[in-house]
């Protein structure tokens, strides 16, 4: 019998959170294979005319389910040039697949607490995060409270009291980039960018920084993974965490691009299947 969820918990930065449609550089409308679960499936099949016709063209059938064919520009047969999507114009958001409606929220239970959040391969989600400095909270809906991830942690059942929670960059990044370099890359140009970051900080081995910005993504990554503390230990949880963090720092001491580090990094290995756990595994004991 599953166990009752009895308290729900969010970080409060994402009752901010808002699509960014057509302004967005990074549609997630792009590069992705789109599901579409059974009842929207049906619902499309119900279409009438010309959505009918398009409907049919645009939906693939296989073994693993239906999806859409996306194009040649690797996008969703609905995404229009202007970023908008015609589904929601035709008919309102309650037409999107449960994926398409879902993303990039996630939800993860960990004994009687639901935690959900944002994922940060989306850019608004990686802007909103870093569009203040303070300490990152986390947001209870039963009991109102609101508390730093410490004290999430102490609710969860992980003691932490023998760990530091704030931000200290890893002593040698090459080791932490060899680490990112035997995943398994989403796409040809991660290995690329692997690659010219290796080469810059070992021309210019700038010191990577830290802070209060720092702490706050060192919070989320640890927030986002905190499932895998039962069964990875959470000695090695907060070194895959600080890792993260790290790759994030570097970039943005030699580019200045901490959102878009964050956003990369995100949809490199928070998406994977395969990498999460790899990294995890170079930190067990």
């Amino acid at each position: 019998m599953d166990q009752e969820v009895l308290f729900h918990i969010r970080p409060l930065f994402a009752d901010a959170f808002a699509c960014k449609a057509g302004e967005c550089r990074h549609s997630c409308c792009r590069g992705w294979e789109i599901d579409i679960d059974e009842n929207t499936l049906s619902h499309y099949r119900q279409l009438s005319g010309a959505w009918r016709e398009r409907m049919d063209a645009a939906i693939c059938e296989d073994k693993y389910g239906a999806h859409f064919r996306l194009t040649s520009e690797n996008a969703c047969p609905f995404l229009r040039s202007d970023g908008l999507c015609d589904l929601i114009l035709a008919f309102g958001e309650d037409a999107l697949c449960d994926i398409c409606a879902l993303h990039p929220r996630f939800y993860e239970l960990i004994g009687q607490f639901e935690l959900s959040g944002l994922g940060l391969s989306c850019e608004a989600v990686c802007e909103l995060l870093l569009s203040e400095n303070g300490e990152l909270l986390y947001f209870c809906e039963e009991t109102e409270e609101s508390f730093p991830i410490f004290a999430l942690l102490s609710r969860l059942g992980f003691p932490a009291e023998n760990h530091s929670l704030s931000f200290l960059p890893v002593e040698d990044p090459a080791r932490m980039l060899a680490r990112l370099e035997k995943t398994e890359p989403i796409d040809e140009a991660w290995p690329l960018e692997l690659a010219r970051i290796r080469r810059d900080w070992a021309e210019h081995p700038v010191p990577l920084p830290i802070g209060p910005r720092y702490d706050r993504i060192f919070s989320y990554l640890l927030f986002r993974v905190l499932e895998e503390v039962p069964l990875r230990g959470l000695d090695a949880v907060l070194s895959y965490v600080r890792d993260g963090v790290s790759f994030v720092a570097l970039h943005d001491a030699l580019y200045g691009e901490d959102a878009e580090a964050m956003r990369r990094w995100s949809e490199q290995i928070e998406y994977s299947t395969e990498n999460i756990p790899y990294l995890l595994s170079c930190f067990e004991a």
